[in-house]
């Protein structure tokens, strides 16, 4: 997974991440404030309203969430982040997490 960082429309720092060496914490917060129906998304459609959802429901999650899978980020530079990449890498994260708790991923 990777964010980037951006300054006057330019990426300033890029952080990354690997699902694998996501702790078990990290996706336990997620599975705390995802919902049992949303458990069974599969698609890409599908999860990027699990995401919306999510970040609906507890926007200092999700930031708390993010400077956790990515050590080092601070909350000035993720009001730098574009919300489509912040997104994508919360995608990953809840993919990661459904299927870690036994569900199917289809692409």
């Amino acid at each position: 997974m990777k964010l980037n960082i951006y300054k006057d429309k330019k990426v300033e720092k890029t952080y990354t991440a690997s699902t694998y060496d996501l702790m078990f914490g990290t996706v336990e917060d997620i599975l705390n404030i995802v919902k049992a129906e949303d458990m069974k998304a599969s698609t890409n459609q599908e999860l990027l309203k699990v995401v919306s959802n999510l970040a609906l429901r507890s926007m200092g999650t999700v930031k708390g969430l993010l400077m956790d899978i990515f050590p080092g980020l601070t909350e000035d530079e993720l009001r730098n982040a574009k919300i489509k990449e912040i997104a994508t890498v919360l995608i990953e994260v809840v993919r990661y997490a459904i299927v870690q708790m036994g569900g199917t991923e289809k692409n």
